[in-house]
């Protein structure tokens, strides 16, 4: 993750389901699943995944929050480039498509307990701007997308990100990578 002024400063210069019973008794580890016939059967409760190392978090951290960097690095140039609206509304569809892909890998990865708290964080930064991302890319206008684009940027989760990185012993943002 990463701050997204530039953005700023270049577009100011442009312009499960319900819960119910069946009738079975569940055991602690296990649930009631429902079998071919409409009887319940006892399926075992995977038991919670191990949290990752520390460099296992690390490797995992950089490829969860790529795609979503080079997404968002690929829209700021096509911003500062003066690309039309129609690309800028495709290029922050995949940006959105990026962040919640992100944000799914972060809910469901067995972090270590150090990093749980600014990954938390992250997740809640990154939910905000979703709403912004999907307005992106249904945006009208191109000023309309250059305002929701912005209002994505107040949640770049940058503090998070920089606090995770640190955790995870990972250099600082460098933006040249996604370049």
């Amino acid at each position: 993750m990463r701050s997204v002024f530039a953005v700023m400063a270049a577009v100011a210069v442009t312009i499960g389901g319900c819960s119910g019973t069946t009738g079975a008794v569940s055991r602690p580890g296990s649930s009631a699943a429902p079998s071919m016939d409409g009887s319940a059967t006892t399926v075992p409760t995977p038991a919670p995944a191990k949290p990752l190392s520390q460099k296992q978090a690390a490797i995992r951290y950089l490829k969860t929050v790529k795609p979503y960097d080079i997404a968002l690095e690929r829209l700021e140039q096509a911003i500062n480039t003066g690309r039309p609206a129609a690309t800028l509304r495709e290029l922050a569809a995949k940006v959105a498509s990026a962040n919640a892909a992100h944000m799914r890998d972060l809910r469901d990865v067995p972090w270590p307990l150090a990093v749980r708290a600014p990954i938390k964080a992250l997740r809640a930064e990154s939910a905000k701007a979703q709403v912004y991302w999907r307005q992106a890319a249904q945006a009208k206008t191109r000023g309309e997308l250059v305002q929701a684009v912005l209002e994505a940027a107040r949640h770049d989760g940058s503090v998070a990100a920089g606090k995770i990185r640190s955790l995870l012993h990972l250099a600082k943002y460098e933006e040249s990578v996604y370049s």
